[in-house]
């Protein structure tokens, strides 16, 4: 019965992440005190980070989106990931494989910023070259894990 329990705790934070203790329990069927005890186990472990909410960038003012591909110059990787890190538009950084060495995504209030962000890029002294797409429309985004 406890085998998947965590997954399933996690299932449900995942769909909401308000849920009380509680109404988690009544829809596991398990008692309060045991998805206490595990969302604990959980968190300690690292496997949930935190809660935070779910937000819709658009209407906060934020309508495009730029992936970015980033080829660094020899080694600079940690160097270019340092202002990548700093930078408040950049949602997700990325080290990846391939032909580029990292992937950005971005939201932007207007062309203008996001622009201005690419020529920054590219202004970096690590930075080699860039590939950047605009996100046309979003099909999915925020979706659980294994669900």
């Amino acid at each position: 019965m406890y085998r998947d329990l965590d997954a399933r705790i996690i299932r449900v934070l995942q769909e909401d992440g308000r849920a009380s203790l509680r109404e988690i329990a009544q829809r596991l069927g398990v008692s309060t005190t045991t998805v206490s005890k595990r969302l604990q186990r959980l968190l300690d472990s690292g496997i949930i980070k935190g809660f935070k909410p779910v937000l819709d960038y658009e209407k906060l003012g934020y309508p495009i989106t730029a992936i970015t591909q980033i080829k660094a110059k020899g080694n600079r990787i940690p160097e270019i990931l340092e202002a990548l890190r700093a930078d408040p538009n950049l949602t997700h950084v990325y080290e990846i494989t391939g032909e580029f060495d990292l992937l950005v995504i971005g939201k932007f209030k207007d062309q203008d910023s996001m622009n201005r962000e690419i020529k920054r890029l590219l202004g970096h002294p690590a930075i080699e070259h860039t590939n950047t797409s605009i996100v046309l429309s979003v099909v999915k985004e925020d979706s659980p894990v294994g669900s």
